[in-house]
């Protein structure tokens, strides 16, 4: 595994590529797998013909970001000369996969800043099901940032969830370095142990970490982690000491290589995951955050998930690191016996097998958006809905005011939608940590109030509430409220002289609402929004973790995720369909409305 230098046996150019886009970077990475396929050097499976991941978070963009394919090369080359240890292709060359470099290798080690010549992604989260190379591939990606990434006395982690599973995830290492004839040399006896393995020429060191082996986790100086089987670590010291031991390096890297899990709120996993698909969605924006995921469309999982077209689109590997035949053998298990079913949709299609659904797609969501300014509200009639915090976290409210449109020659509603959020000022922090969403950048931009202290000042919420509803100069008619922590605040509010009308948050009540919201939201077209929203960039976050639960009759009320445990928030939905309870049931004033849905 010797580092290569910029010599004749790079493939083209020497020097890196400009991508100031998107596009950019993902054309010249094409073009770069096609010539190391055309030299050998990685192959070509065929799958990226008709499949693809189901997410892919944005790549890092602007002036400075350029490609280097030496770097990419260095990575792939060094792979190369490895040995494989499991399997068919035991004692073969660890070549990689035309999907692996692509979406993978490719991104994270060739996207560099031009200005200091380091690579701009520091964590990776590749996420694929069972066998599709992903323990063979954290290994090799271990031994590389310990022993050829041009790092001086790098300090590189396997993290395990526990001291038996540290050995599991260390071992192949080991056993690579064994193979290696480069690193025998390199290493030398003293350097392959059964504990570690290092360069004592360089320093460097790779070994595994798991909060039970002794010693102190804090006090690192990371240049590389690899955490495998993200879902079975139950603690976060591990995977904590890693991320916060990155500071003092140029270029760290942290790779989360995992299967999906069972759908836990809270888990590191869920965090981590809730982080890609903020990315994805553009609720968040890091360009030093990578992340790619391996799975079944829904949409193929509806329609036959037993089928190998679903079993080629969530494993890339078919055919090479897992055999058609072994995936059909496991589908056939799991349409026979329903005790299997959800194993094998989250080891085999990559499915979280989580008991709530996810609700409203974010594409329909922003075509609902349309343009909603206060001076809409003025003069009509509205339905106010809040959801009060347990004291420390979001406190929501949203105005819905209904109105008629023409849509395919059919009258039908529509509404406007305004919405607030305030949170404890002394929390914000704590917070932004937590959800990872920019709150201080929201707080800045008006979009959330902070209120003075640790917990949620209902006073202040009252007060805004009003004063809000007097800007908008409509008539608010009825206030829809969660009982649950509310009687103070609804007791003042009656006094104030609002109709307060309670809402439980049963399927019973909620299950028509939230109908209604998912038939606006869904029914829309950039054109014709039905469910004016204006792009509240906090409710469009808050639409994106809400998930539904379902009864056996089918109806559906918004799941409220667990505080304590998730990173996900729903506030401001469980308002929207509060004011939906209300607003849905109102006769609309027949007066005329101008064209395309304007109020």
């Amino acid at each position: 595994m010797a580092t290569t230098t910029r010599s004749t046996d790079q493939l083209e150019e020497r020097f890196p590529i400009a991508v100031p886009r998107e596009e950019d970077s993902w054309r010249v990475i094409g073009e770069h797998v096609a010539a190391m396929i055309e030299a050998g050097l990685v192959i070509e499976t065929g799958w990226m013909e008709d499949n693809a991941p189901v997410l892919v978070t944005p790549l890092p963009t602007g002036p400075h970001v350029v490609y280097s394919r030496s770097k990419v090369e260095r990575v792939v080359k060094a792979l190369g000369k490895l040995q494989q240890i499991k399997g068919r292709w035991a004692r073969h060359p660890l070549r990689l996969f035309d999907w692996q470099v692509f979406y993978e290798i490719a991104p994270v080690f060739g996207l560099i800043d031009e200005r200091t010549g380091f690579r701009i992604i520091r964590t990776a989260w590749f996420e694929k099901p069972r066998k599709n190379g992903k323990s063979t591939e954290c290994s090799g990606l271990a031994l590389y940032l310990a022993f050829a990434d041009g790092e001086e006395g790098a300090e590189v982690y396997a993290a395990a969830r526990d001291k038996a599973q540290a050995q599991i995830v260390f071992a192949p290492c080991k056993v690579m370095a064994e193979r290696s004839a480069e690193l025998r040399k390199k290493l030398g006896v003293r350097g392959i142990t059964k504990g570690y393995l290092t360069n004592p020429t360089t320093t460097s060191i790779l070994r595994p970490l798991a909060a039970d082996m002794g010693g102190n986790l804090h006090g690192l100086n990371v240049h590389g982690g690899i955490v495998d089987e993200v879902h079975v670590h139950r603690t976060p010291d591990t995977i904590d000491a890693i991320e916060t031991g990155t500071g003092s390096r140029e270029q760290p890297l942290v790779v989360f290589i995992t299967t999906a899990d069972e759908g836990k709120t809270g888990s590191i996993y869920d965090t981590k995951r809730t982080y890609v698909e903020n990315l994805c969605t553009g609720t968040i924006v890091d360009p030093s955050f990578y992340g790619v995921v391996f799975a079944a469309t829904e949409e193929q999982l509806a329609r036959d998930p037993f089928g190998i077209e679903t079993l080629t689109t969530a494993n890339p590997g078919i055919g090479y690191t897992v055999t058609e035949d072994y995936l059909r053998s496991k589908a056939r298990e799991a349409a026979n016996s329903p005790a299997q079913l959800n194993r094998y949709l989250r080891l085999h299609c990559g499915k979280r097998t989580k008991q709530t659904i996810a609700w409203l797609t974010m594409a329909k969501w922003d075509a609902a958006a349309g343009s909603v300014q206060p001076e809409d509200f003025r003069d009509r009639t509205a339905y106010l809905g809040f959801d009060l915090s347990a004291t420390t976290d979001f406190t929501a409210a949203v105005w819905i005011s209904p109105f008629e449109v023409e849509q395919r020659s059919t009258t039908v509603l529509a509404y406007l939608v305004w919405a607030r959020f305030w949170i404890p000022e002394e929390r914000v922090d704590e917070l932004e940590r937590l959800t990872g969403v920019p709150l201080r950048a929201w707080a800045k931009a008006g979009w959330v109030t902070l209120t003075e202290g640790n917990v949620v000042d209902y006073a202040k919420v009252r007060a805004d509430m009003a004063a809000e509803t007097e800007r908008l100069g409509c008539t608010v008619a009825e206030v829809a409220y969660d009982p649950w922590n509310a009687t103070e605040t609804v007791q003042e509010m009656q006094n104030e002289g609002h109709n307060m009308i309670p809402t439980r948050q049963g399927y019973l009540t909620l299950n028509a609402p939230a109908k209604e919201i998912e038939r606006a939201v869904m029914g829309s077209t950039p054109e014709l929004p039905l469910f004016r929203h204006g792009g509240n960039p906090v409710l469009r976050w808050m639409a994106d973790c809400a998930e539904v639960m379902q009864d056996p009759a089918g109806n559906i009320k918004p799941a409220k995720p667990d505080r304590r445990k998730s990173s996900k928030r729903i506030d401001g939905i469980a308002a929207a369909v509060n004011a939906m309870s209300r607003a849905m049931l109102r006769t609309v004033p027949k007066k005329k409305r101008r064209s395309g849905g304007s109020v």
